[in-house]
């Protein structure tokens, strides 16, 4: 059990906590065919800059023998605990498979620490079992024999009280709603290879899409490569940063710029740590912008950019959002590439050349405001037509 910093953010942002699934490790769950590691696309996204990216590896290999599930969410405890993550003003939990279970036990577990704190919690799940796997039935005779007790706690039978008790707390405790918690489920699509012994998703959508409203599911993605992305540009990687972005506006708040120039910096990794696919950023957040990262701007140029983001209307903004071909629109200009979204709001005036050191979210909130407010919806449409 251990866990891993990717990059430490800013004191004043959310974490985001990677959670592996079952058989798997924190190193090989979330990483492609091509070298591409998860967690290192979302260190290095330039709109999530000021975010903590950690990862999180507990027993589960086939022979971790007798080592429960509630083994691993007291590993998780303790971890996040130590690393300081408990105390960050918010956590996002990405979580393959088994590591939901993981989370949502921890949640539970932990909930009056959380609350007391007023720790603003995340969950993406990626099929993830609310109910169990009839694929965990069909391994159990295998895992029985290794003495593998985690497999007879994901198994979808009606006598699997431990998944029904967790099933009913983390439903009450989600409910209570005196848990800030905010949820996003994506489910498989296909059968896993295996298809000779095995005609079903591993996580079938009646119970990988429980908790949250609008589940997706991800095209062509079978249990395993649904958390396995090539680029940026994947849909899985796309829904979290919309995810998140959309969480920080109603639930957090983002951290003004001047907190996230003076703050946040990423963090080596220690002399004589293990070598594994989560890379180390010695980026700072200047040179993930473009900027001198030596530079910081001047007090008067920071006054005067927190003084922007306090006049980010998101009143208004909210009122755009409520026409559904508007929010259409604002949803198809977040999925452009961010070199787009910036030659847009420049050419049309959206926003000055200071503003562009804004925070993503802040910057493109005030521009597409503006957009509204100007007329400008249509002009905005068909330039997003252009890069489409």
């Amino acid at each position: 059990m251990k866990g891993d910093w990717v990059k430490r953010g800013s004191p004043t942002a959310p974490v985001v906590v990677f959670i592996h699934g079952f058989l798997s490790s924190g190193e090989k769950c979330w990483l492609h065919a091509s070298g591409a590691y998860w967690p290192n696309i979302v260190a290095d996204d330039p709109e999530l800059s000021d975010l903590g990216v950690y990862v999180f590896t507990y027993s589960t290999g086939f022979f971790s023998g007798g080592y429960r599930l509630a083994d691993a969410v007291d590993a998780l405890k303790e971890h996040l605990a130590l690393d300081g993550i408990t105390g960050s003003a918010g956590i996002v939990f990405v979580c393959h498979s088994m590591g939901g279970i993981i989370a949502r036990r921890f949640l539970v577990s932990r909930a009056t620490e959380l609350i007391e704190r007023k720790v603003q919690v995340a969950l993406f799940l990626l099929a993830s079992p609310s109910l169990g796997s009839d694929y965990a039935n069909w391994l159990k005779p295998l895992a029985r024999i290794l003495g593998h007790s985690q497999g007879d706690a994901l198994g979808f039978t009606r006598s699997n009280t431990w998944l029904a008790d967790l099933d009913r707390d983390f439903l009450n405790l989600k409910e209570g709603g005196r848990l800030s918690l905010v949820g996003k489920e994506l489910i498989e699509d296909r059968f896993i290879v295996l298809r000779r012994f095995w005609r079903k998703q591993v996580v079938e959508p009646f119970s990988g899409a429980r908790y949250f409203g609008e589940p997706y599911k991800v095209p062509e993605s079978d249990h395993f490569s649904i958390a396995k992305i090539e680029n940026d540009r994947a849909v899985q990687h796309r829904q979290l940063k919309r995810f998140v972005v959309e969480w920080r506006q109603t639930k957090i708040g983002a951290t003004t710029y001047s907190e996230s120039a003076k703050q946040s910096r990423t963090t080596p990794k220690e002399p004589g740590e293990a070598s594994c696919p989560i890379c180390v950023s010695e980026r700072t957040t200047g040179e993930r912008q473009g900027a001198n990262p030596d530079v910081l701007p001047s007090q008067e140029q920071l006054s005067v950019i927190d003084e922007a983001v306090a006049r980010v209307p998101h009143a208004s903004l909210e009122v755009i959002m409520g026409d559904p071909s508007t929010r259409h629109l604002v949803d198809r200009f977040w999925d452009l590439d961010a070199s787009d979204r910036r030659e847009i709001a420049l050419e049309l005036g959206l926003i000055s050349d200071l503003e562009v050191a804004l925070p993503e979210q802040q910057r493109y909130d005030l521009a597409l405001v503006r957009a509204s407010e100007r007329d400008l919806l249509d002009r905005l449409e068909e330039l997003i037509d252009e890069r489409e």
